[in-house]
């Protein structure tokens, strides 16, 4: 007779604890991309409500996401593994639904992976060279910049870069780790960089700037009048600035969404965290509490330096661009702080602070879906080829390799066929947050051993504190979900998002059914794998 294989496909994961609070703190702020997504939540946010909603509506929005953020660090600390939501939701709600959202993590973050590798080079490098190429008044870097935007250039550099971020994390978590730090205190002193010369601006000073740096382009001396007066012509007005009602506070929250309520990347690598209460929480709400704080202190020195009736103008000719005025600038974050830094020195730090901060997401992206491979291999669903870690470097290197393989197909496809590059996951993300914020609603009940044995089992007049944490995440992902659909300001629906949600999800229902087959045809009943938690 056959032998029938073990539940697991060995007894020990062979992945190692060392991300401690401070790196699970850098990890998670890192995870937001947050300088790539910042760009579009005032852009989207200053669309959708008056000016003045802006800052009020993020610290309301920030302190919404704080319940999302703590199912993700609470419900990892019970079941300390790693492979994200996957691991998580197999166990404590259903199979089914613990591969579907992992599937969906895993497909739109090797596309976010690769809309960075697009991204570093059309937007992170080419701005970069662009606004130094303006302060320094260098008409060679700016064609630069314009050159890095273009297809060819954004294929090589992008491929580059995304096997910098393989090579990287192959190594180890250990030694990316410390890369993370070092990327991290060059960039937030960037960051510092950037804040501090926007606080010492005013309008007029600005003003003055810009007509002096891009007045060649526009054809005018007072472009920045020009800019205001441009949007007043198509529709802009004192109504997209003064006065505001509660729900144009709340609908901040799905502009804020891009960027702000991300900070749980460790989940993903749950089994390499050491201390993971103090590291989840820390990581965790630590991480959102620097995002959404950074947010906030941001979007007011824009407005301080620039004056909040230019930032709202320049952002409304984002959706409706003149046509009788040439601008060679876009009004995305970067552009509009680095353009007062006349120090080319500086203006280059700044500008590493924002690539930093803004695409070293890419590796999380990386790191967090050769997780997922590597959780469902160990459960022998997929081959287990992919649970194999290398000795040396305690990494699943298969398990990387086949995320960059997958990411480079769809770094060709977003490049060469443009279309794609208007689709929105941000509905798709929610998704899996609205089957985790369930899962968190059910545990106590579906999984009392587990929870009962768990840091986690508070009870607050008889009802598990989990519980009501993912109750109230859920309401703000359907709130979210309601203004995304009914609303086409935020950009969230269109045809071709749509059809690629709808489509990951049901190759993800054909992945796992084929799972389940191969598991039974082994020899293997899938309950028995999906009643215990892998070993650590």
């Amino acid at each position: 007779m056959e032998e029938v294989p073990s539940v697991f496909v060995r007894k020990s994961s062979g992945l190692v604890r060392e991300v401690y609070p401070k790196d699970s703190f850098i990890y998670n702020v890192y995870f937001t991309a947050y300088f790539t997504a910042l760009v579009f939540v005032y852009l989207i946010a200053l669309y959708v409500v008056p000016a003045e909603a802006l800052i009020p509506g993020l610290i309301l929005s920030t302190f919404l996401f704080v319940f999302q953020v703590l199912v993700y660090s609470l419900m990892s600390i019970a079941m300390p593994r790693s492979g994200g939501d996957y691991v998580i939701i197999s166990r404590a709600l259903h199979p089914f639904m613990g591969f579907l959202s992992s599937w969906n993590w895993f497909i739109w973050l090797a596309f976010w992976f690769a809309f960075g590798g697009y991204t570093f080079s059309s937007v992170a490098l080419s701005t970069m060279f662009l606004t130094l190429g303006l302060v320094t008044g260098n008409s060679s870097l700016v064609s630069i910049g314009d050159v890095l935007a273009e297809p060819i250039p954004a294929l090589i550099i992008g491929t580059l870069i995304m096997l910098a971020f393989l090579a990287m994390t192959s190594f180890g978590l250990n030694k990316f780790i410390k890369v993370q730090l070092v990327t991290f205190i060059i960039g937030f002193i960037g960051i510092l960089i950037g804040a501090i010369y926007l606080a010492l601006c005013d309008p007029r000073i600005y003003a003055e700037n810009l007509n002096r740096l891009i007045s060649q382009y526009t054809g005018t001396s007072d472009s920045y009048n020009a800019i205001i007066n441009a949007a007043k012509g198509l529709g802009w007005g004192p109504e997209r600035i003064y006065g505001y009602t509660v729900e144009h506070l709340i609908k901040v929250l799905p502009a804020a969404y891009l960027a702000v309520p991300w900070t749980m990347g460790t989940v993903f690598i749950a089994g390499e965290i050491s201390q993971p209460k103090k590291s989840q929480l820390i990581g965790g709400i630590g991480g959102l509490a620097f995002i959404g704080g950074l947010t906030v202190i941001l979007a007011f020195l824009l407005e301080k330096a620039m004056g909040i009736e230019f930032f709202s103008a320049f952002s409304y000719l984002y959706y409706n661009p003149p046509q009788n005025l040439s601008i060679p600038i876009k009004p995305y974050f970067n552009t509009l702080a680095f353009l007062i830094i006349q120090n080319p020195l500086l203006n280059i730090w700044a500008n590493l602070g924002f690539i930093f901060l803004g695409w070293m997401y890419m590796a999380q992206n990386l790191l967090n879906d050769s997780r997922l491979l590597f959780a469902w291999s160990f459960d022998r669903l997929i081959p287990e080829k992919f649970a194999d870690v290398s000795e040396r470097f305690k990494s699943p290197i298969y398990a990387l390799l086949t995320v960059f393989i997958i990411a480079e197909i769809f770094l060709f496809i977003i490049i060469f066929v443009p279309e794609l590059q208007v689709i929105s996951s941000i509905m798709a993300l929610s998704f899996s947050v609205i089957i985790m914020s369930l899962t968190a609603i059910f545990f106590p009940y579906r999984r009392r051993d587990l929870f009962e044995r768990s840091t986690i089992n508070w009870k607050v007049a008889g009802v598990p504190v989990i519980s009501l944490l993912g109750l109230a995440s859920l309401i703000v992902n359907l709130i979210s979900n309601y203004y995304w659909i009914t609303d086409p300001n935020y950009g969230a629906i269109n045809d071709i998002s749509i059809i690629a949600m709808l489509l990951v999800i049901v190759v993800g229902i054909l992945i796992y059914l084929f799972g389940i087959y191969r598991l039974k045809r082994k020899g293997i009943e899938p309950s028995k794998i999906y009643t215990e938690l892998p070993p650590v």
